[in-house]
């Protein structure tokens, strides 16, 4: 076989290779969720929002080449590097992520450990609505307008609730042009 044709069959290979990478990326769970983790004993007491409490996150989508994973939100890791958190994709005009509890929670409040904790705080999200639900039934709903903190922590009464939403207001052409979440902490 000749130079020119292990080349030939080099090119092929490679191409071969990245089409099958971007098949999987593009066929993916249109909202992707975080595998599901068995309940540890004497895991986190005061974060119910922790993946060892087996909660799961779902999200409307993640930046996939940059590996911003919506695990990195509910990992309880209180020291963060840059590329440790969820962000959204830029191309999703609607971003959000939802908490999806193993079994009916009560809780009081919400903390949010945003981009500027970690990163310049012109990266913190402003608007955003926060949810819980039982079922199909809202329970309790909250909606942060203007916000500029960069650890808020929300008032949030909800009992016997199965998921916590939070959905994010973008702001195109800013560092507010995708949602990036370093943690969510959720307290009884």
């Amino acid at each position: 076989m000749g130079a020119l044709s292990f080349a030939k069959l080099a090119a092929l290979a490679y191409g071969a290779v990245l089409a099958v990478g971007l098949t999987v990326v593009l066929v993916r769970s249109p909202h992707p969720i975080t595998p599901g983790y068995d309940v540890t004993e004497g895991c986190s007491p005061d974060d119910l929002a922790h993946y060892c409490r087996g909660v799961r996150a779902r999200v409307s989508s993640y930046d996939v080449f940059a590996n911003h994973h919506p695990l990195f939100a509910i990992d309880g890791r209180g020291s963060h590097e840059p590329l440790e958190k969820w962000a959204s994709s830029g191309g999703d005009a609607e971003p959000w992520i939802e908490l999806l509890f193993p079994a009916p929670v009560d809780f009081s409040a919400v903390r949010l450990l945003q981009a500027g904790e970690f990163e310049p705080a012109e990266y913190n999200m402003r608007s955003y609505r926060l949810t819980c639900s039982a079922g199909d039934e809202l329970v309790a709903e909250l909606a942060v307008e203007g916000n500029e903190a960069s650890a808020p922590m929300h008032a949030l009464s909800c009992r016997a609730v199965d998921r916590l939403l939070i959905r994010y207001d973008i702001e195109p052409g800013t560092g507010r042009d995708v949602a990036r979440l370093y943690e969510i902490e959720v307290r009884p």
